[in-house]
């Protein structure tokens, strides 16, 4: 569930220009410094933006040493509770990369090959319509890797258009109590969607091919989605902040999450993410699952490899691997490109929610906007961030 405009970092340049000029030119800073003009463009973007209640922040870094974490505002628009370092929120589409990981241990384990066909878990019933181009069925001949890779041509029943109805961001502001299933989300793109090509020949992000690789998980462990996250990621990497939405006895009680204006953050709309996202976690706990990624303590490093590897080209500077996506900021912009700024991989969300790695620098970026406004507005708000976070005097 994400939303990259094709335009984004040209909106950056244009937006953020004058700022990344004056960074640039401006003197080193100390560490202390960089935290304080942090936590002051925070507040600021939230004081002055009334669709968010909140953002939180944490940088880690091994090569620097650098480690603060940041929350500004509150719970929600309606509360004057403070937002904590550890307040739980709503991860949206991070919960990919979560399941893509599931499927890089059943790998590693032997249980799968990622080019599987999918047919050999799913039965007919559930792939009617969704793969058939010009009358025929290509149902057949999707793999597992087409699905984490959005290569499959299926539709996506999140932001994909219509044929005939309302597209669902209209369903669900008209009616944000409604509980989805997942079998209701595949009929969505079923009779109200249709494919985008033949598999393997298109990069199309989609959130209903996630629905599916969930249905493949249940059907491979015997045992529910929300348990396959406990048992095979929550419970070994001790995640203890973290569940999966709606599908366990554990209460809903995360920050504002905002959509259309409504904060979904107590409405069962939110149940429209299941496999694709759907995680409740903390900025702590997501700090340690993308480092278990990077050193290895989950997926071994020929899986890894595979996962990471972002040839699929999202749009220009953005690239696609399987649950993760690649930030090439020399190709984004002549002038990040003249900053040096380093690239980021990682987990990101629709709602300026995002997980990611600076290898070169051995930086971690985790944050929390929590609002659909900031799909696009969160990365430009990552630049400006690490723009200051990039003055920091560490001799």
């Amino acid at each position: 569930m994400i939303n990259v405009n094709r335009s984004l970092f040209g909106i950056i340049i244009v937006v953020g220009i004058v700022f990344c000029v004056f960074v640039i030119i401006n003197r080193p800073i100390s560490k202390a410094a960089v935290s304080e003009e942090i936590n002051t463009r925070l507040t600021k973007i939230v004081e002055k933006d009334k669709t968010l209640s909140s953002a939180l922040l944490t940088i880690y870094s091994n090569k620097t040493g650098y480690f603060e974490q940041f929350a500004v505002g509150t719970k929600n628009q309606y509360s004057e509770l403070p937002v904590q370092i550890d307040s739980r929120y709503h991860s949206a589409s991070i919960g990919k990369t979560m399941c893509a990981t599931v499927f890089g241990i059943l790998s590693d384990e032997g249980k799968i090959n990622l080019n599987d066909k999918i047919s050999s878990w799913l039965d007919d019933d559930i792939l009617k319509g969704l793969f058939v181009v010009d009358g025929t069925d290509y149902s057949d001949q999707v793999t597992l890797k087409h699905l984490l890779s959005h290569t499959s041509g299926i539709g996506d029943y999140f932001e994909g258009p219509v044929k005939s109805g309302k597209p669902m961001l209209e369903i669900i502001s008209s009616n944000p109590d409604h509980l989805f299933t997942p079998e209701e989300l595949i009929a969505f793109t079923r009779e109200n969607q249709i494919p985008v090509g033949k598999p393997g020949q298109q990069f199309y992000y989609s959130d209903t091919g996630y629905i599916l690789l969930g249905f493949i998980l249940e059907a491979i462990e015997e045992k529910p989605y929300s348990a396959i996250l406990e048992d095979r990621i929550f419970q070994p990497l001790g995640m203890t902040e973290s569940y999966f939405m709606f599908y366990n006895d554990k209460p809903t009680d995360i920050i504002g999450i905002y959509m259309n204006e409504i904060d979904f953050s107590n409405k069962n709309a939110l149940s429209i993410d299941w496999a694709g996202g759907g995680v409740v976690t903390t900025m702590n706990d997501l700090l340690t699952f993308m480092m278990a990624l990077e050193n290895g303590t989950i997926l071994s490093d020929d899986v890894y490899s595979q996962m990471t590897d972002f040839s699929n080209i999202y749009t220009k500077g953005i690239y696609y691997g399987m649950g993760m996506m690649y930030f090439d900021f020399s190709e984004l912009s002549l002038l990040l490109k003249l900053s040096s700024m380093t690239d980021l991989y990682g987990g990101v969300g629709v709602t300026g929610t995002y997980m990611l790695y600076d290898k070169e620098k051995d930086t971690y970026f985790i944050a929390n906007f929590g609002s659909l406004d900031y799909g696009e507005k969160g990365l430009q708000e990552l630049v400006k961030i690490r723009m200051i976070y990039d003055r920091m005097n560490i001799d």
